[in-house]
């Protein structure tokens, strides 16, 4: 059951993470339609870990696999967009 739990987690976060305006990644965020479908997959997810792993456990480790790559997406997008790195011998921010 963990099987078909952890895709539909993991692509319920990254939806809903191109579909936001404040994204990095895409230059133009995904369509309004994307956040349905990652909601509904987040909760296709929430649903198949409490049949897998029981009310309690499978309730935490949906939320847990919700909210840790949802921040590590936006920490690693903020990385690699606003690093400064060295241009010309100076620090400058990365174009």
């Amino acid at each position: 059951m963990w099987v078909a739990a952890l895709p539909a987690s993991l692509a319920a976060v990254v939806l809903f993470y191109l579909s936001d305006r404040q994204q990095r990644w895409l230059d133009q965020p995904l369509p309004g339609v994307a956040r349905l479908l990652a909601l509904l997959l987040a909760l296709a997810g929430a649903v198949l870990w409490v049949m897998a792993l029981g009310l309690g456990v499978g309730l935490m480790v949906a939320l847990w696999l919700l909210t840790l790559p949802a921040l590590l997406m936006a920490l690693f997008a903020g990385h690699h967009r606003d690093t400064f790195q060295k241009v010309s011998g100076k620090m400058g921010r990365n174009p």
